[in-house]
């Protein structure tokens, strides 16, 4: 059964929420695919991690019939974790080009922006208020995995700009979201230098 969280929305009233969903969440994009996709996806998903060069063929294959922008940033991910950051940055680039509704897509572009120091790049990618409702299209719910990925890059960016209370806000919300999170525990080290184990055991 998945756990929720509620969070203020960010600049609204405390009586307007947003919830966080940290198990599976009902896609209805994904439910109208037809049922040999949906059937492919978790096995196509689970290859990027434990073989993401078959992972990349794949992919490559199902983005012929079907560019989902899900398969983008799988096949982003999988040239990752092979090190080949050159097609890494190009699938991020083409999969915010194509799919610029995608939360994913926003977020792994403007951490590209960031690793390369083009801030306009990120506050293009995730507005210039940082309102994540915005790239939400309407949704009253988010995946944990979408947030955490949005305040690493919104922590990160304050970081970058010397902002550190506005830092310490953001991280904040992750921190309650997602305490577990390896995003977590690197902006952890960022802000504070130290390991959290230190002092948390």
């Amino acid at each position: 059964m998945s756990t929720k969280r509620k969070m203020r929305r960010s600049g609204k009233s405390p009586n307007q929420l947003l919830e966080i969903v940290h198990g599976s969440m009902r896609d209805t994009a994904v439910a109208r695919l037809p049922k040999e996709i949906r059937d492919a996806l978790p096995r196509v998903h689970a290859l990027v991690q434990d073989d993401p060069r078959l992972a990349i063929a794949e992919l490559r294959t199902w983005i012929e019939r079907d560019p989902l922008p899900m398969f983008f940033n799988w096949l982003g991910t999988a040239y990752g974790a092979l090190g080949d950051l050159q097609a890494m940055e190009d699938t991020i680039r083409e999969n915010y080009r194509r799919n610029p509704r995608y939360v994913f897509a926003r977020v792994n572009y403007a951490q590209l922006c960031l690793d390369q120091r083009n801030l306009e790049g990120v506050r293009e990618a995730l507005g210039e208020g940082f309102n994540i409702l915005a790239l939400l299209g309407g949704r009253k719910r988010i995946h944990v995995s979408e947030l955490t990925g949005y305040l690493y890059v919104v922590t990160r960016y304050h970081l970058q700009t010397g902002d550190r209370d506005a830092a310490e806000t953001s991280f904040k919300i992750l921190m309650d979201a997602a305490p577990d999170a390896p995003a977590t525990d690197e902006l952890w080290r960022r802000l504070y230098s130290s390991p959290r184990s230190l002092l948390f055991g």
